[in-house]
């Protein structure tokens, strides 16, 4: 885009250069005519009252050197005109830089020479804003998530010590007793797990590595496994998982962040199935894609928000503050992971339904 500029600009100053040289050439000429005109006696009569005679004889002799050296002279002076103009003008330019980075409303205004470089300056100032104002939007957001973080872990925290404290100081407590305040110090302590695994999440998405270590990756292998892990989670609601994968089908990038994508999709479906209902997985191929597809049974995503699940620090209005709600990142770090390795991720959600789908790139050696 500069060299746009450059050439464009270089253009008009040597159109300004030949014009000022069109000029000087025209008014010296239209002086000799005046010259000849009048007569050249009565010319060097008129020198020669004026400045001497021997000025005049110098004058005589040497005419059309004088001519060619005023020529010289005035383009000289024309030359250094325009270039001062011109540098007047570039500094202006330059000056205007500094306000392509500030936060004003104004606009910069350049000479009209300039108005492609004025309209190139003003866009990114504008982007420049939109961006800073969505980066202060997410800063503020991260900062409300971890400020309600730090508030919520304080409950389940209060309460695992609160209630080994009870089962500390009395060893003799009825073992019905002892049974219900272990099981609900266990239950805050798995609830307290969770807030601290959110407060990482939103770490590691602040320091996060884009760089991938890729290897292929048998996909349906790595679902099974994470079906596997999920056991414990989906005991306490009595979900299942019904896994429709086939065989053999591979994927090129980086299984650790790979197997994070597909476990934030997994722990969303948890999170909002109705109980003792199933989550099911499909994997499928065309030539250049695999799809794997995650469905659940649960509220329907209103369709304003479906819109905004994959943003950063996004919380569902329906569950404000619950456990349910999370950080907002999950969603928002699975579809950064997966736009990095060159696919792509929908959500869609009707009639209690919520599907997402996943589609990444084939691997080499199945194309």
């Amino acid at each position: 885009m500069s060299n746009k500029f450059s050439r464009k600009y270089r253009k008009l100053l040597l159109l300004r250069h030949f014009i000022s040289a069109f000029i000087v050439f025209f008014v010296l000429f239209a002086v000799f005519l005046g010259i000849k005109s009048v007569g050249n006696n009565n010319f060097y009569i008129f020198v020669e009252k004026v400045a001497g005679y021997d000025f005049a004889c110098f004058v005589h002799d040497y005419e059309p050197s004088i001519i060619v050296f005023g020529f010289l002279i005035l383009e000289l002076f024309m030359w250094i005109a325009i270039e001062r103009s011109s540098s007047k003008k570039i500094l202006k330019v330059l000056d205007s830089l500094e306000y392509v980075v500030d936060n004003s409303a104004d606009n910069i205004e350049l000479p009209l020479e300039f108005s492609d470089l004025q309209n190139w300056l003003n866009l990114i100032k504008m982007q420049n804003r939109e961006q800073q104002h969505l980066l202060e939007i997410e800063a503020q957001k991260k900062s409300d998530t971890l400020t309600y973080l730090a508030h919520d872990i304080r409950t389940p925290l209060a309460s695992v010590v609160g209630y080994l404290s009870l089962l500390c100081e009395a060893p003799d407590m009825p073992v019905i007793q002892r049974e219900k305040y272990t099981k609900t110090a266990f239950r805050k302590a798995v609830q307290f797990e969770k807030l601290i695994d959110d407060f990482f999440d939103i770490t590691r998405y602040s320091l996060s590595d884009k760089t991938l270590v890729k290897r292929e990756i048998d996909i349906c292998f790595l679902i099974e496994q994470l079906a596997d892990e999920f056991y414990p989670l989906l005991k306490p609601k009595e979900l299942h998982i019904d896994l429709k994968l086939g065989e053999g089908l591979y994927i090129t990038g980086d299984s650790e962040k790979i197997a994070r994508v597909f476990n934030n999709l997994l722990k969303n479906a948890i999170n909002y199935s109705y109980p003792k209902s199933s989550i099911e997985i499909y994997a499928s191929q065309t030539l250049s894609y695999i799809t794997v597809s995650i469905k659940n049974y649960g509220k329907t995503i209103p369709a304003d928000e479906l819109g905004h699940i994959f943003d950063k620090f996004y919380r569902s209005k329906e569950y404000g503050e619950s456990e349910e709600s999370g950080t907002g990142l999950g969603l928002a770090i699975a579809k950064e992971i997966v736009r990095i390795h060159n696919g792509s991720i929908y959500a869609m959600s009707d009639d209690e339904i919520t599907v997402f789908e996943v589609k990444l790139p084939v691997a080499e050696k199945q194309r």
